[in-house]
């Protein structure tokens, strides 16, 4: 098959029903969200030793895939990746697939319920969802894509100061999430990382943090305050969507707001 030299683009190979065996080229380092998506002959996965990174649902619904080949040399990996379908983000299956690929690699740990990379200092993701408490691995810099989604019986986290980024949808779903602590070490925080916290009633967004990108606090319909920092240049559509009892937020003067940032009636105080 014909592809970049380094990146296959989101779901740029979706929907191909004339692949079957799909072995990368040795140049790609990284596939895109969906970009395998509903490939529905694809049955054999062979994915290269030079293989940086596999973002969300890059195979996913594809259900003629039973094999799978990986060197050992990924960083990141979506635990949704090989979900049966879009909104499987909770299939444990394809979480358990993503484990055995990533544990190859001897940097990879499992250890208190979480897959992480020892060398560069990434959580991945929660082995299962019944995830009680989060134990955060010494000097953890980075959250992945959709590490703790659907992790509902966790209701109290405080991120250390090491981490600098959290990923898309990284806490998303979390229904029993009431209170969340981050440090000015947070410098960027994925979209709908916190969507359907519906427990979730106060936020404070850490110094640092320049856009609330789409979908962050989508459905935390119990998130009645949230504190800005003057660092925040854009809080993007739909960003607070859904959070019906969040009356009145005060941001900076020369924060971009995005059409439907926020819900009808939320006051805007600019200071």
């Amino acid at each position: 098959m014909e592809e970049s030299a380094f990146f296959i683009g989101n779901y740029s190979q979706s929907g191909r029903e004339d692949l079957e065996d799909l072995e990368l080229y040795d140049q790609v380092n990284g596939i895109g969200v969906g970009a395998f998506y509903a490939c529905p002959n694809l049955s054999r996965v062979v994915l290269n030793k030079n293989l940086n990174y596999v973002s969300p649902l890059a195979f996913a619904a594809c259900p003629s895939l039973k094999e799978v080949d990986a060197d050992s040399n990924i960083i990141a990996l979506a635990p949704n990746a090989f979900a049966r379908g879009q909104n499987d983000s909770q299939d444990q299956e394809a979480r358990d697939l993503a484990r055995k690929i990533l544990l190859k690699n001897v940097s990879y740990k499992c250890e208190d319920g979480i897959v992480y990379n020892a060398k560069w200092r990434s959580l991945l993701f929660a082995e299962t969802l019944d995830l009680r408490s989060l134990v955060f691995p010494r000097g953890t810099k980075s959250i992945g894509w959709y590490a703790f989604d659907g992790c509902e019986a966790l209701e109290e986290i405080d991120i250390p100061p090491t981490v600098e980024w959290i990923g898309e949808r990284a806490f998303a779903n979390c229904s029993n999430l009431k209170k969340i602590s981050l440090t000015k070490s947070v410098q960027q925080i994925g979209q709908a990382a916190f969507m359907n916290c519906r427990s979730l009633e106060e936020f404070k967004i850490p110094k640092g943090v320049e856009r609330i990108e789409a979908f962050t606090f989508s459905g935390c319909e119990n998130l009645r305050a949230v504190e800005f920092p003057s660092s925040v240049k854009c809080v993007e559509e739909k960003a607070f969507e859904f959070c019906s009892n969040l009356e009145k937020v005060t941001v900076s003067k020369w924060c971009q707001i995005e059409d439907g940032a926020f819900d009808k009636g939320v006051e805007i105080h600019r200071i």
